[in-house]
């Protein structure tokens, strides 16, 4: 029978995943678009709740986003063999820090941004994953739209 320690594959997988330049809101990169969000909440943290299919700061552009994680999710515990009631929680929080212009070069630097995946099994086991990146806030007049299909 598979163990429930299989879930730490899988949020490595998906993490990977998340902060890959694949991963797309609306045809642009989900972590700049999430970062945009961040900065007009004025909260450099953002919880997507995949069980729960929920985010906050609420937006509803990321909708398609949380849909996909938590399909992606659930085909990867099936895949493994494993119950999808194995799975209490499953959240993935977004951390940004943002950066300080650099004068000499006269333009900012790019912001880093911690992404942290948690899985709580049903017997009260955390499995967590960290994964950083460097990006800048959304914006369309300085980024090129993605030509994939799965745009909602």
């Amino acid at each position: 029978m598979p163990k429930r320690r299989a879930l730490i594959n899988i949020a490595q997988g998906l993490t990977g995943s998340f902060i890959s330049r694949n991963n797309d809101v609306n045809g642009y990169w989900g972590i700049g678009k999430l970062y945009l969000l961040m900065e007009k909440n004025s909260t450099f943290h953002v919880t997507i709740d995949i069980v729960k299919k929920t985010i906050s700061p609420s937006d509803d552009e990321f909708t398609f986003l949380i849909e996909e994680y938590a399909r992606r999710l659930r085909e990867q515990i099936i895949h493994r063999g494993l119950k999808e009631s194995y799975v209490k929680k499953a959240k993935i929080e977004v951390f940004g820090f943002p950066n300080e212009p650099i004068l000499e070069l006269g333009k900012i630097a790019p912001n880093r941004v911690k992404c942290v995946f948690t899985i709580e099994t049903d017997t009260s086991k955390i499995f967590t994953v960290e994964a950083e990146t460097h990006c800048r806030p959304h914006d369309p007049r300085k980024e090129i739209c993605s030509t994939r299909k799965f745009k909602n």
